[in-house]
């Protein structure tokens, strides 16, 4: 076999080897894809699909306000809300308190006592269900404090009290004396115009900001990756490089054998 001929077919073995690696890396990408389409488009149901329909709820802007508005339809009879699940953490002392320190202020301050957890349709998110509270609201101008499970939040309508630092509570505190403490922290705190300040709860058009946003791309528009195709050609490269050039000088090798 002449010198041609062998570089010819080290060229060939080069390029089939780059060739068959990026194909068999957009055919894997391709059948992923379609299994993710499928299983979009199938009424099956599993227990990621139960999860992604459970967390809708937390970027839907149709979410269900029920919940919200009777919460905050309580507050016309009394400035707290106790779920029954936080009712064993909840002190009489620290209610009669709060209702001592949130009587007759200019900018209402309402206190919620909830179960936060990553089962309800705000996914956990204290400071979501806060938003979604203080926009139901009949007030013109309102603060409403979530104290949940190890979590507080403060929500914000037509005026932000704002805190400067978070006041410091004890682990050991109960969940009232926690909700005392914020309390006396917002009835102190400075109340700003939210067209003058930034509201940590509601955008400029009253409605809950939504901190995470959901990022699910819709598998139809997914498309094969140019940095998969540079990988694929660069491990053809390397196997194809590596077999063509081998392969000469293994015909070498042979055929100085067999002259000699």
């Amino acid at each position: 076999m002449t010198r041609w001929w062998r570089w010819a077919l080290a060229v060939f073995v080069f390029a089939a080897v780059t060739l068959g690696a990026t194909m068999f890396s957009v055919s894997k990408f391709d059948e992923a894809r379609s299994v993710r389409i499928a299983a979009g488009d199938s009424d099956e149901i599993s227990v990621d699909s139960i999860y992604d329909d459970r967390i809708d709820g937390q970027y839907d802007p149709d979410y269900d306000p029920a919940r919200y508005r009777a919460i905050a339809a309580s507050f016309a009879a009394d400035p707290i809300h106790i779920d029954g699940y936080q009712a064993f953490d909840i002190d009489d002392a620290d209610l009669a308190a709060i209702r001592d320190e949130t009587r007759d202020l200019e900018v209402p301050i309402y206190v919620a006592f909830l179960s936060t957890s990553n089962l309800d349709d705000a996914d956990g998110e204290a400071d979501l269900l806060a938003a979604r509270i203080a926009a139901e609201l009949p007030d013109d101008r309102a603060t409403v404090l979530v104290i949940g499970n190890s979590t507080e939040a403060v929500g914000d309508k037509g005026a932000v009290r704002r805190l400067e630092e978070r006041p410091e509570t004890d682990i050991d505190d109960s969940a009232s004396a926690q909700a005392l403490t914020y309390v006396r922290a917002l009835e102190g705190a400075e109340v700003e115009d939210p067209a003058d300040s930034y509201s940590r709860t509601l955008d400029r058009d009253g409605e809950p900001i939504v901190v995470n946003e959901e990022r699910e791309d819709d598998p139809r528009a997914l498309s094969y990756p140019a940095g998969s195709a540079v990988a694929g050609a660069i491990f053809g490269i390397l196997v194809g490089g590596g077999l063509g050039t081998g392969g000469i000088f293994a015909w070498r090798a042979w055929t100085r054998k067999r002259q000699t």
